[in-house]
């Protein structure tokens, strides 16, 4: 079984111009303000008060020649889709989250907050620790049962990003969406 993580191509994609802070004027009063601020760690759905914010894509600061992309992340483990995008994966992806509306220069977006877990294999992934004291994870790996996923998160790595099995790779493939890059590498390294 392969498993990827999915990337942002920065190189040549912009990216969605919405902060977290952005949604803040839409949450009831009622809900818990960590389920805002750690929605995805938390595994909460947004869906419930989520009202459609207006946005755009913006050039990352070096590159801004950079086109729009049929798909990008958001903040942490969310997937933004473009109508294209969603029309052909939304199906496939329901099961494992919500959609939530976006507007982009007129055109209905879709952000997937994915709300599935797999099952990471803690015999196999590794922690680096210093004198006792644990830096992060080294190596992350996940059960055969994560085969039977399309897109999922991560406990052990705090939900700070999404992956994928071979089914959702090929689909995205086959379709030529833009924007993403599939890694075998599940824990991202900062150069």
């Amino acid at each position: 079984m392969t498993v990827y993580a999915i990337r942002t191509d920065y190189y040549r994609f912009q990216q969605l111009d919405l902060q977290l802070t952005d949604l803040f004027p839409f949450v009831p009063e009622d809900i818990d303000f960590d389920d805002v601020v750690q929605f995805s760690q938390r595994n909460a759905s947004l869906k419930a008060w989520w009202q459609a914010p207006d946005t755009r894509f913006i050039p990352i600061e070096d590159k801004p020649e950079g086109e729009i992309p049929d798909l990008s992340l958001w903040l942490y483990a969310t997937l933004v889709l473009s109508p294209k995008a969603h029309r052909l994966l939304g199906d496939l992806l329901q099961p494992h989250g919500e959609f939530l509306p976006v507007m982009v220069a007129g055109e209905t977006y879709q952000i997937f907050n994915c709300l599935t877990f797999a099952e990471e294999d803690t015999q196999a992934c590794r922690q680096e620790q210093i004198e006792g004291i644990e830096l992060g994870l080294n190596e992350l790996v996940f059960r055969d049962s994560a085969e039977q996923l399309v897109i999922f998160k991560s406990r052990l790595q705090n939900a700070a990003s999404l992956f994928c099995t071979e089914r959702l790779k090929q689909v995205v493939e086959t379709y030529e969406l833009s924007g993403v890059v599939f890694d075998t590498n599940l824990i991202e390294v900062f150069d």
